[in-house]
């Protein structure tokens, strides 16, 4: 018996769902509104709260949907099936069942490789993909796999509860609140030892860490054919690392192949921009919103 941590209603009137996936139940949440829905999708090892900060920018405007990608949050987590194909495949049933036939979407980190794989593989069902600090960054050819899986293992935490939160706040990266707890406490869930520990266990996030490192950025939106938006978030007055040259290379890879792309780089963003700037990015998924309503006779 697990309690999760941080449990809430969602804002701004969102209505908690299930929903089918590839043979799979999906959590869900979802908010009515007009006009062109938009779904949400988060990063490894997070769930669909973590968008609690954006939706109410958005809610009212669209219907929105927040998905608990498989493997996270109250999702299933069956014990195989984490490529990105795979996961992106969970997609198309839950929009079926909520009677969506297009929609933007919006992906963070890996959310963002998640999403533009759907956007390739069926280009009749996205208006528009945003992908925020993620989606257009892969491996390059002859990387060392085991160090790259070294570096992307997450930390085996095992704590109590308050020790938790209190590190936590220190990370955060926004001044903590009720509403910021809200959409990071659920990542972790209490055991009966008392103890709290991240929902995603670690085989999964590997599993999912694989699949990552098999993604090809450049071959996935080289078939994506609607307007898309990319977000390279990056800290300001540092000197470039390896890391942050490597980003802006793929960055400038993804221009060239994707169709019709818009690139912002957002100095001073941290990669969990949403809980950072919930308002900017809202602007964004917005501003994506209306530039295929825009577009439509």
């Amino acid at each position: 018996m697990v309690r999760v941590l941080g449990e809430a209603a969602p804002p701004a009137g969102g209505i908690d769902l299930d929903l089918p996936g590839e043979d799979i139940r999906l959590a869900a949440t979802r908010w009515p509104g007009t006009g062109t829905p938009i779904v949400l999708l988060h990063g490894l090892a997070s769930q669909r709260r973590f968008w609690n900060l954006v939706v109410p920018s958005l809610a009212g405007c669209s219907p929105v949907l927040a998905l608990d990608q498989r493997g996270h949050g109250g999702s299933d987590r069956p014990d195989t099936g984490y490529a990105v194909q795979s996961v992106a495949a969970d997609l198309g049933p839950a929009l079926d069942a909520i009677g969506w036939s297009r929609a933007v979407l919006v992906g963070h980190s890996w959310g963002a490789a998640v999403a533009a794989t759907f956007a390739a593989a069926h280009p009749e069902r996205v208006l528009s993909l945003v992908c925020i600090d993620g989606g257009f960054m892969s491996p390059p050819p002859g990387f060392d796999r085991e160090a790259a899986r070294r570096r992307m293992q997450p930390p085996r935490l095992a704590m109590a509860p308050e020790e938790l939160e209190q590190m936590l706040r220190q990370h955060a990266p926004t001044e903590w609140s009720d509403a910021v707890a809200a959409a990071i406490l659920p990542i972790f869930a209490v055991g009966d030892d008392g103890l709290a520990r991240a929902r995603l266990p670690f085989d999964t996030h590997m599993q999912i860490v694989d699949g990552l490192l098999d993604y090809d950025a450049p071959a996935t939106l080289g078939q994506v054919r609607c307007p898309a938006w990319m977000v390279a978030c990056s800290p300001v007055g540092a000197d470039p690392d390896e890391w942050s040259r490597g980003k802006e290379m793929a960055l400038q890879r993804a221009v060239d192949v994707t169709a019709s792309v818009r690139v912002m780089r957002w100095g001073g963003a941290v990669h969990d921009v949403p809980l950072q700037w919930p308002a900017l990015v809202a602007g964004l998924v917005r501003t994506a919103v209306d530039g295929v309503q825009s577009a439509q006779p």
